[in-house]
């Protein structure tokens, strides 16, 4: 999987956010945040119909109001560590890829970070999305009616057999090679 220039900079406006902020953490509203700043899926957003400048400033007074992020220094001239993801952000950047393998394509899109982000169910990001409208299966129908498909680029079945070899291991190759542990006990099974 190839990384997308667009999604690393909304990673680290994300980050920026969350150091700025002094937050130890960076959660899955400051990505939301910075999600819904970024101009090509705020442009597909404001489409959609949604009011923009509203969402972006209830997630930015939520994300202000997350005190309980802020890191406490001992001494001011230690240089501020960069926040770490927490689980939550770790679960979507991992939904977001596995969307990207399944789908036979090589980068991850806003789209997907959005879905992601929609599937984390507990979050306050995806109850500002629901709250703005912005229901999964409609604004997806209108992403792809919007948003340019140049950008997106199917694998080959060569392609896509490299990126399962990158990620996966070919139990079926290994079997044969014969290089798998004995199967004891397991004849009913097998």
């Amino acid at each position: 999987m190839q990384n997308n220039p667009e999604i690393e900079q909304i990673i680290d406006e994300a980050v920026r956010s969350a150091q700025e902020l002094k937050h130890q953490y960076v959660t899955v509203e400051h990505l939301s945040l910075a999600l819904v700043r970024f101009d090509s899926f705020r442009k597909v957003l404001i489409g959609y119909g949604v009011n923009c400048d509203q969402l972006e400033k209830e997630l930015v007074d939520y994300v202000n109001a997350m005190t309980h992020l802020i890191r406490v220094s001992v001494d001011k001239a230690t240089p501020v560590a960069k926040p770490k993801k927490t689980n939550a952000l770790e679960r979507i950047f991992n939904r977001a890829g596995t969307q990207v393998l399944f789908s036979g394509r090589r980068f991850v899109t806003t789209l997907d970070l959005y879905l992601a982000i929609m599937s984390e169910g507990q979050s306050h990001a995806h109850y500002y999305f629901l709250k703005y409208g912005i229901n999964r299966k409609e604004f997806s129908a209108h992403w792809n009616t919007s948003y340019p498909k140049e950008r997106e680029v199917k694998l080959s079945d060569k392609q896509a057999t490299a990126v399962l070899e990158e990620h996966c291991t070919n139990l079926t190759n290994l079997a044969k090679e014969q290089k798998l542990e004995p199967m004891i006990g397991r004849t009913q099974e097998l």
